[in-house]
């Protein structure tokens, strides 16, 4: 199985949106996009074009928080979707430090992109890859995307998005300045191979805290277990 990732170069983005009519056209969503829910739109700020659409970040809290198990995360990288099995909880949309789930109040299901796992299974582009006519968008194996985005990022003097946020994404978004000057969330960059830092507790799912809680309860029976063993073993005065 093949790993995914998109390289989005804002410094060829028109801001058509070219990406999100086509999106909504492969998915069938007129209904929500019209009440302002997209899987991906791109929105004209002062200081830039801030694409909003799903990071696929390599570890999701999106999936690590949902009860459900309506959100997954594939092993081509991207965060997936079932409406079948949502509940409409939101934990999604309040765990997410990207912002990204949006929650339609009439379906009670949200609103996520996919990076069209349906076509990349078959060997085709995104939608929004494929009808970018800049090239902004580029689409391919995670590695090599990486490294095409590091090596633009040095060569053109641009800032990486992505890149480490959150412990890193499967979307790279380069950009003259720091994106989070113009839309894209402040997310704190994360070593994910160190585990989830002091800060990220309140993120954790609660079953994962309650295996914490329950070990450390157990340590303690245990300690006293075995200082009341160690008493009994003393010769009595």
């Amino acid at each position: 199985m093949k790993e995914y990732a998109i390289l989005l170069d804002t410094t060829y983005c028109t801001g058509c949106n070219s990406c999100a009519y086509r999106c909504i056209q492969e998915f069938r969503y007129h209904d929500q996009a019209a009440k302002g829910l997209f899987r991906t739109f791109v929105q004209i700020n002062d200081d830039g074009l801030y694409h909003k659409r799903c990071m696929h970040c390599i570890e999701p809290d999106c999936v690590a928080n949902c009860p459900v198990k309506a959100l997954t995360k594939s092993e081509s990288g991207q965060v997936l979707y079932d409406a079948k099995k949502c509940i409409g909880c939101q934990t999604c949309v309040r765990s997410c430090k990207f912002g990204i789930p949006l929650f339609d109040e009439i379906t009670k299901k949200i609103v996520k992109c996919s990076m069209c796992a349906h076509r990349t299974g078959q060997g085709k582009l995104p939608a929004c890859v494929e009808v970018c006519s800049t090239g902004a968008l580029q689409f391919g194996e995670y590695q090599e995307i990486r490294a095409k985005a590091k090596d633009m990022a040095v060569k053109n003097n641009l800032k990486i998005y992505g890149m480490v946020q959150n412990g890193g994404t499967h979307l790279f978004v380069l950009a003259k300045v720091d994106p989070a000057t113009f839309g894209y969330p402040k997310v704190p960059a994360k070593d994910i191979k160190k585990g989830v830092s002091m800060g990220d507790l309140p993120a954790m799912p609660m079953a994962i805290a309650a295996v914490a809680i329950g070990g450390l309860k157990k340590l303690s029976e245990r300690r006293a277990l075995v200082e009341a063993e160690e008493k009994d073993k003393e010769p009595k005065k």
